[in-house]
């Protein structure tokens, strides 16, 4: 019975201790840290009073200019300069302006086109032969039939040494000859039109002068 008793008494001294010290704990978070950021009032008026004299002075406390190549970024190496053998450089001056032109672009492109044809017609892969033995081929569409060739290319601006060329303009001289064409064809037929005329009111004449003779 003693031996129960004391472990009993043991027991609840420990229990004790435990309340204590969580007591202790929560204590210790309820209550908030101090904020060395607030200032008292008679501690902001004293600070103010003495800074009122440094007002509208340039401080001496400066922030120092930064370079200019920490300002801008860092810029990398390019890779053909850092590894030129991977690169093969390429110019262009050999090529003249009429080769880079519009008509020359045209013409390239046909001739494309035109081979392209021809590879298509050579091939006779896509005969297919019925169960009757009739041979079936696929039409063929020509592109190059469609496309009109220029033979007369308009003058255009030419790009040449840093300077745009325009083209020639002569005062009084038409661009285009058709209009010229029409015009005449417009003219012949309003002469023919007078000349019609004419002969339908010739008659009108012949009776004035039958009045005239009656007349005197």
């Amino acid at each position: 019975m003693t031996s129960f008793n004391e472990r009993q008494k043991n027991l609840f001294n420990h229990l004790k201790d435990a309340e204590e010290q969580y007591n202790f704990s929560k204590f210790t978070k309820c209550t908030s840290q101090p904020d060395y950021g607030v200032i008292d009032k008679k501690t902001y008026k004293k600070v103010k009073h003495e800074m009122k004299q440094f007002r509208g002075r340039e401080s001496i406390f400066k922030r120092p200019e930064a370079n200019m190549r920490e300002c801008l970024r860092s810029k990398s190496v390019p890779d053909y300069i850092k590894n030129p053998k991977k690169w093969k450089y390429y110019s262009l001056s050999d090529v003249t302006p009429e080769q880079m032109s519009d008509k020359s672009n045209t013409q390239t492109a046909l001739a494309f086109i035109r081979e392209m044809e021809e590879r298509e017609i050579n091939q006779d892969d896509d005969e297919v032969i019925d169960e009757t033995g009739a041979i079936f081929k696929k039409p063929v569409f020509k592109i190059s039939k469609t496309i009109k060739d220029v033979n007369k290319e308009e003058q255009q601006p030419v790009f040449k040494s840093n300077k745009i060329i325009m083209p020639e303009y002569v005062v009084g001289v038409s661009g285009k000859k058709g209009t010229s064409i029409r015009n005449t064809i417009k003219q012949d037929k309003n002469t023919e039109d007078v000349k019609k005329a004419e002969l339908k009111l010739n008659h009108l004449y012949e009776i004035e002068d039958e009045e005239s003779t009656y007349i005197n």
